[in-house]
């Protein structure tokens, strides 16, 4: 063989070998990116089925002090919750925030539950006679 054969196969091995690692790292750098999607879609999700929750226990909250007729959590309505237009009182379930509203018309009674966790918010309406 040859010097310059010599050269020449090193010179095919070094290029195949660059191009091998070069196809490997976008292969994993795909893998990566597609990974980060999937994880971001699950604390999307993870993230409304706490403000769905907060928004349940909200209305419940809510519904006992109907029962009891009790201002339970003492912001001045019998049948709201942390209805005060003030975000840093309101109840934490869990992660999530939830604000409670009642509005009264004769002879029902609206309750608005609006739970908020990240990004995501959710909202129950129950009318009670």
């Amino acid at each position: 063989m040859k010097h310059g054969q010599k050269q020449s196969r090193r010179g095919s091995v070094a290029v195949i070998t660059i191009i091998v690692l070069l196809l490997t790292s976008l292969f994993i750098i795909g893998i990566v990116s597609g990974s980060a999607r999937d994880l971001d879609s699950s604390a999307r999700r993870l993230e409304t089925v706490q403000a769905f929750y907060a928004a349940e226990a909200g209305m419940n909250m809510a519904l006992r002090e109907l029962m009891i007729n009790s201002d339970e959590d003492s912001d001045g309505t019998i049948g709201s919750i942390s209805d005060d237009a003030t975000d840093a009182n309101d109840p934490a379930i869990g992660v999530a925030r939830v604000v409670v509203s009642l509005t009264s018309t004769p002879p029902n009674q609206s309750i608005d539950s609006q739970g908020r966790s990240g990004q995501a918010k959710r909202k129950i309406v129950a009318v009670v006679n």
